[in-house]
């Protein structure tokens, strides 16, 4: 059962939705849907409730074992872009870095691409699975806690924008919906419609390594009287492969005055080799 935000016009869940429902209402309307559909995990397809050792959470969409399987990023780290390394450097960055030098300052990916969570992201971005958004977000949370990362550097956060064609096509925005996640979390503001994507480029799965990166030349601009001067910025996306595309946003936030540029995203893809 689904709603459009009035605002927005993207589609939303409307019993986590605390604008139309006060809180009894909702566990009641929860209550009824789960006994009729029972709350099931993404993966496995297993009861909830055989899991877990009390009701699970509302916003619980794996099982325990299935959980358990999402690698977290670990170290030692590319200082560059946070991919895993299994010998330390013995140059400044890796070779995926030092091959296409990223323009954004540093990256910070906080799971392997791996199974299942490769899966979860493709229901989450070509699925309208937004419910997984929480979880998403939880898990970007745990990593920079467990690191002690300093996100409360970042003056703003500013989420990778779809282009309008592509906007249309899925309904929403994944990446706006993680840095929701994170802004509520850290109450750092978010920079809605100010870094734009303006080529509707084709898919970045649809690539090589070296068409990855001309696919997305010129791709974004910021939108007019936009102040990012002297600002640091937090981008968010929800996996980094070659790092384009976080790189050419990157590049149009400094270009117009942006301090420090890192990146956070869910996930990130291995290197292919590894530094000796």
């Amino acid at each position: 059962m689904r709603h459009c935000d009035p605002v927005t016009l993207q589609p939303i869940d409307i019993f986590t939705y605390q604008c139309y429902y006060p809180a009894v209402i909702q566990t009641i309307i929860r209550g009824i849907c789960d006994l009729v559909y029972p709350p099931n995990c993404f993966i496995c397809k297993n009861y909830l409730f055989t899991q877990h050792n009390s009701q699970p959470s509302p916003k619980a969409v794996l099982c325990l074992d299935c959980e358990q399987k999402i690698q977290f990023n670990i170290p030692p780290f590319c200082p560059k872009c946070s991919r895993h390394l299994r010998k330390t450097l013995k140059k400044p960055y890796c070779q995926e870095c030092l091959m296409t030098k990223p323009h954004f300052d540093f990256a910070w990916g906080a799971c392997l691409y791996n199974e299942p969570l490769q899966q979860l992201i493709h229901a989450f971005k070509y699925g309208q699975k937004t419910l997984l958004r929480h979880f998403f977000a939880q898990q970007m949370i745990a990593f920079i806690e467990n690191y002690e990362l300093d996100i409360r550097q970042f003056d703003v956060i500013v989420p990778i924008p779809l282009s309008s064609t592509r906007l249309r096509e899925r309904g929403y925005n994944q990446s706006l919906m993680l840095a929701q996640g994170l802004s509520e979390q850290y109450q750092i503001p978010i920079s809605y419609n100010n870094l734009i994507r303006i080529k509707h480029t084709k898919s970045q799965t649809l690539l090589n390594q070296k068409d990855r990166w001309t696919n997305l030349v010129g791709a974004f601009r910021i939108k007019p009287l936009s102040n990012f001067f002297g600002k640091n910025i937090l981008i968010i996306d929800d996996l980094l492969t070659t790092g384009a595309t976080a790189s050419m946003a990157a590049l149009a936030l400094k270009q117009h005055g942006a301090q420090t540029v890192g990146v956070l995203t869910l996930a990130i893809v291995a290197a292919n080799d590894q530094p000796s």
